[in-house]
């Protein structure tokens, strides 16, 4: 089996890197800046998840970040929010076209809350002209863009947090630390990854296709690298994700943020070998992501194998699991549920026969928990993952992030890897980690299944070499 190679390992390896002086421009914060000293932010895309980055942002800077400038495609997203913030004290400048926003000299950070389409070109050439990142998750549209953005990160030695701020929650944080040091579970040999919702019957639904745009929207641009098709109000705004040009389903919308929270519980970067089950089944609308999946990761832990197993679906109820969402491990002596809400442990139980002392020679059973039960609460803190960027921004130090885009990518990974799976006909892969390619089980490189490490991008929105 391939030799386990731990996340702190990448961690300290890529450090090492980092320390190359880089050949690009490094703007104005290559050194560290007070904490009071005021810091230029700029948006990039101004959907929903965008701007509540962008506010967290304000929040968690308080006073000392300002709004300078948004980019949407959609004039009407900007104009929207550029008048809520302008409420709230905040003037940006509206541009329809990022890469003009990115030439200015005042702007330090740049939150891309872009579709997944345009993650890595946006955070690439942001970090190409001196800009620290904040990316939405997934960090990638696939598995070359991740790398490809770390490059950058490293060669022009810039700050990139990835957006999976349960890395921040004080409650993850707190079960992690359990998890990691008590080590109460005794050996956990599965881990459980769940997305449970029902949409049927329509699901998103089967609009046609329009003549032109919405009003306000060029269309061309917010295509950008992915081809050129009719405008169909489901390929757009909030049902983006879907459709494989510019996301990756719900393995890589919500899975992302659960399969990291294994990572990070098991101390790994990576899975050995990956297969999907399932696929478009139940839904009649135009989406092209799957209705029903389950994709089987195998793991090499610190302790040995571990199976990782994410199961979703739109088509059925969420059963037992009150949030129809979450991660569960799996050990001999008990397990732990974690979701926005808290996390539990809840012990083996093994009984013993004692004696009984209220009857002479006889003996009675008794419940011995292996491990002690815990039960906490806990939510969801965007701003807290924002105030940790922000201070590794005046830092300096990007090892002090919580999800650093060497973290985000590799997690990326393994939920595009899933689907990778199951574009192939639910074929068995196998992931070699260190090379970031896909092998035959004999380890060499599989080359019908490579082709979807990457994608073609249309002419003008490559991939900018880093």
């Amino acid at each position: 089996m391939a030799q386990r190679v731990s996340r702190r390992a990448f961690l300290s390896a890529s450090s090492t890197a980092a320390a190359v002086v880089a050949t690009g421009g490094l703007g104005r914060r290559a050194a560290g800046a007070s904490a009071n000293e005021k810091l230029g932010l700029a948006l990039i895309g101004c959907g929903g998840q965008g701007t509540h980055d962008a506010q967290s942002m304000l929040d968690a800077g308080a006073g000392t970040v300002e709004l300078l400038a948004v980019a949407d495609p959609d004039a009407n997203h900007a104009n929207d929010f550029v008048k809520e913030v302008s409420a709230k004290g905040q003037k940006p400048q509206i541009y329809e076209d990022f890469r003009k926003l990115l030439e200015r000299k005042d702007i330090d950070i740049v939150v891309a809350g872009t579709p997944d389409h345009w993650h890595a070109i946006a955070t690439i050439l942001a970090c190409q002209a001196g800009k620290d990142v904040y990316v939405e998750k997934p960090c990638s549209h696939n598995i070359k863009e991740g790398r490809a953005m770390v490059a950058a990160a490293r060669k022009y030695q810039r700050i990139v947090q990835v957006g999976q701020q349960q890395r921040s929650d004080p409650h993850f944080r707190e079960a992690m630390e359990y998890l990691l040091k008590k080590k109460p579970l005794g050996r956990i040999s599965r881990t459980l990854t769940i997305n449970y919702d029902n949409e049927t019957p329509g699901g998103i639904g089967n609009p046609p296709d329009q003549d032109a745009p919405p009003k306000g929207v060029n269309y061309d641009l917010w295509l950008g690298p992915a081809p050129k098709r009719k405008f169909n109000p489901n390929r757009f705004h909030h049902r983006f994700r879907w459709f494989y040009d510019y996301a990756g389903g719900k393995v890589c919308d919500w899975n992302v943020h659960l399969q990291d929270i294994v990572h990070w519980g098991m101390d790994v970067i990576g899975p050995l070998a990956v297969m999907a089950s399932g696929g478009k089944q139940v839904l009649r609308d135009n989406s092209e992501t799957p209705d029903l999946l389950d994709v089987v990761y195998e793991y090499m832990g610190k302790d040995g194998p571990f199976t990782q197993l994410y199961t979703m679906t739109k088509v059925y109820q969420r059963g037992r699991y009150p949030a129809g969402y979450g991660t569960e491990f799996f050990g001999t002596d008990g397990s732990l549920f974690i979701d926005r809400g808290g996390w539990q442990v809840t012990p083996q139980i093994d009984q013993e026969e004692v004696d009984d002392p209220g009857q002479q020679g006889k003996k009675k059973k008794i419940d011995r928990p292996r491990t002690p039960a815990v039960k906490k609460t806990g939510s969801d803190h965007v701003t807290t993952h924002a105030k940790n960027f922000l201070d590794c921004v005046r830092s300096r130090k990007y090892q002090d992030l919580h999800c650093d885009i060497e973290v985000g990518h590799r997690t990326a990974t393994a939920c595009h890897l899933g689907n990778i799976s199951q574009r192939l006909g639910n074929k068995k892969i196998y992931w070699d980690a260190a090379k970031e390619i896909i092998t035959l089980q004999d380890g060499t490189p599989d080359a019908a299944a490579n082709v979807w490490l990457t994608r073609e991008y249309r002419k003008g929105f490559e991939l900018p070499e880093v």
